[in-house]
């Protein structure tokens, strides 16, 4: 930033450069070195056409201003940095543990079940889930009859290796609706990309998602 320091419109030669260099250079002073500036300014001023105090005094403010502004900008970097750590640290103790996230698919890697809940919005007469393969088939369906609002937990039978999605819909009297689903599965590991970016989780048979995206956490 170059301030707009008056030069001198004395006789002297030295003087004018005085300003000249003074308005190129105020950009990589510092407050100090800014007001010896100021100070040769004042020794050597033309007597018979001064320079306004008020002058002086408005060309600090704009340098102490830009100081301050670039103080404020490193505390706040400082403290993003701070409570990124921090988050982290509390991150990784979820390493190992089993997480809820609002997904539908999930890979097996070997044979075995899927758990997770339903979210059901209004008292239903009947909530049913469909579990379709990697080519669309529906392979598996559960009926977890009359349900009341809430959340409803489920477990599907023993399933292959393979990539499965889950659908659940909720009937009410004649209509049928499809309703939100989560899977839980285990934290594998934690993912801190910086930057200012949400650390993201590393889950089995999901891959990553934001740690902000888990519903709910079990040992």
């Amino acid at each position: 930033m170059a301030l707009d320091i008056p030069g001198l419109s004395g006789s002297s030669s030295s003087s004018g450069t005085t300003g000249v260099s003074a308005a190129n250079s105020t950009s990589g002073m510092g407050q100090e070195e800014f007001m010896q500036m100021l100070l040769a300014e004042i020794n050597n001023q033309d007597p018979l056409n001064p320079q306004s105090s008020s002058e002086f005094v408005g060309q600090l403010a704009q340098i102490t201003s830009v100081e301050n502004l670039s103080s404020l900008n490193s505390q706040i970097t400082g403290l993003v940095s701070s409570l990124q750590y921090s988050q982290a640290m509390q991150a990784t103790d979820l390493v190992g543990k089993t997480v809820t996230v609002p997904i539908n698919i999930m890979e097996l890697e070997s044979s075995g079940t899927m758990t997770g809940e339903v979210q059901v919005p209004v008292s239903a007469d009947r909530v049913q889930l469909y579990i379709q393969d990697a080519s669309g088939q529906i392979v598996d369906s559960i009926d977890l009859g009359a349900q009341a609002s809430g959340t409803v937990p489920f477990t599907t039978d023993s399933l292959a290796k393979g990539m499965y999605s889950i659908s659940a819909s909720a009937t009410y009297g004649t209509e049928e609706q499809s309703i939100p689903i989560a899977l839980s599965t285990k934290v594998d590991s934690v993912v801190i990309p910086g930057g200012g970016k949400e650390i993201e989780l590393n889950l089995a048979g999901i891959g990553a998602m934001a740690v902000s995206q888990v519903s709910k956490i079990q040992e």
